[in-house]
């Protein structure tokens, strides 16, 4: 997938988009440099697909061999919620109220 230089994938518009969502600032020089790195990326990845496959490779999972180790639920003792709410800095008596997190910004 190599892009013509007049229709790069990483146009800024993108790269704003994408720096807005992460919440991170970036100058106008960091945005250049971020568009080039986003554009060498997509071209690995283009590269990546390109690769073909025969059907008998298996999947690769991890370099050393793993095996779930999930125990038995067990039902044991617990902190009564009461007491755990006496932590809270506030409580409706049920969970902790906290403020927002998340606010649209869009408007």
């Amino acid at each position: 997938m190599s892009n013509s230089p007049e229709q790069p994938i990483a146009e800024q518009p993108i790269v704003n988009r994408i720096a807005k969502l992460a919440r991170i600032h970036l100058d106008q020089q960091q945005l250049e440099s971020s568009g080039n790195k986003l554009e060498q990326i997509l071209d690995f990845v283009s590269q990546l697909e390109q690769v073909e496959i025969s059907e008998d490779v298996s999947p690769f999972f991890g370099a050393i061999e793993s095996v779930n180790a999930i125990r038995e639920d067990q039902l044991t003792p617990s902190v009564s919620r009461e007491k755990i709410l006496d932590n809270a800095p506030e409580s409706d008596g049920e969970f902790y109220l906290v403020p927002p997190v998340f606010r649209n910004t869009d408007s």
